[in-house]
């Protein structure tokens, strides 16, 4: 029994109902604030095998060169930018890039060029705060900066930032979502649900939430932003996942055009990033003919 979470929530529960707004902004600020962990000993060996650059003063990024030595000699700045073997991933709340280097190797044994950014506030990145909005515009701006990317690999909050990206103009042939939210205001819900969060002061969360973000937790729906996509999309999700319900893969593929669902067991939502299954399946569907 976890006894910390249990004082929280009970010091949370009580201030909800005698300082509803306050504890709501609080909570709010709290939320957006993600917490950085160190670094472990196989992320190092991720960053010896690749290349890290600026995407933008406070962004940084890193790439691994597909098994070409001529264009790995060339850099970064020749390599194979804009180019249909481009791939980006984006990672989770307070996670970074490294942390989806195992489904790295696979793909650039096919001769892919491998992307992944720190977003505002992760990693390398500088920042203190970040929100699904904001991962969302980095992507954008890698397509920007770097040009088409093949396929997009979100995890987590990073697939929800895809959802969002690609649902607000961002190109690419394909989608792998993998453990997502459907709706970041779901997101939302189920976090003031575990806190505790009577009805009243979770409404108020919500909306201090929409006025420092600048954009309403509604209008961060996939669902309706994504009514229309034809972008050939991999869902995974595991059933057993306790951050992000597994649900929420469900209620996108009832609207995605062109989508398939692979369920796990027992993968929860973050070793699923290293089952040789979702491995393996993320290889096949990416580098399949459309």
């Amino acid at each position: 029994m976890n006894y910390a979470l249990m004082a929280f929530r009970f010091k949370t529960q009580l201030s909800s109902w005698l300082a509803p707004t306050q504890t709501a902004q609080k909570l709010a600020e709290g939320f957006l604030t993600p917490k950085r962990f160190a670094i472990k000993d196989w992320e190092h060996k991720a960053e010896q095998q690749g290349q890290r650059f600026q995407l933008a003063p406070d962004i940084s990024a890193i790439r691994w060169l597909g098994k070409d030595e001529d264009s790995a000699k060339k850099g970064v700045e020749n390599s194979t930018v804009g180019s249909n073997k481009q791939i980006l991933l984006v990672h989770g709340w307070e996670s970074r890039g490294t942390q989806l280097f195992a489904l790295v190797e696979g793909l650039i044994s096919q001769g892919y060029s491998v992307v992944a950014i720190d977003m505002p506030g992760h990693g390398h990145s500088k920042g203190e705060t970040s929100n699904a909005y904001i991962f969302s515009q980095t992507v954008t701006l890698a397509q920007q900066v770097l040009g088409h990317f093949h396929a997009i690999i979100g995890h987590s909050m990073g697939a929800g930032a895809t959802s969002i990206a690609v649902g607000k103009g961002v190109s690419t042939d394909k989608m792998v979502l993998i453990a997502g939210p459907s709706s970041i205001e779901n997101v939302l819900r189920h976090f003031t649900r575990f806190v505790g969060l009577n009805a009243n002061t979770s409404n108020k969360f919500i909306a201090a939430i929409g006025r420092i973000v600048g954009i309403p937790a509604s209008e961060m729906d996939a669902t309706s932003l994504l009514g229309q996509c034809k972008v050939p999309t991999l869902l995974i999700h595991d059933v057993t996942d306790l951050e992000v319900p597994y649900s929420e893969s469900k209620r996108l593929k009832l609207v995605l055009n062109n989508a398939q669902l692979l369920s796990t067991q027992g993968c929860g939502h973050r070793k699923i990033l290293k089952s040789e299954q979702v491995i393996q399946a993320i290889n096949d569907f990416v580098t399949a003919e459309k």
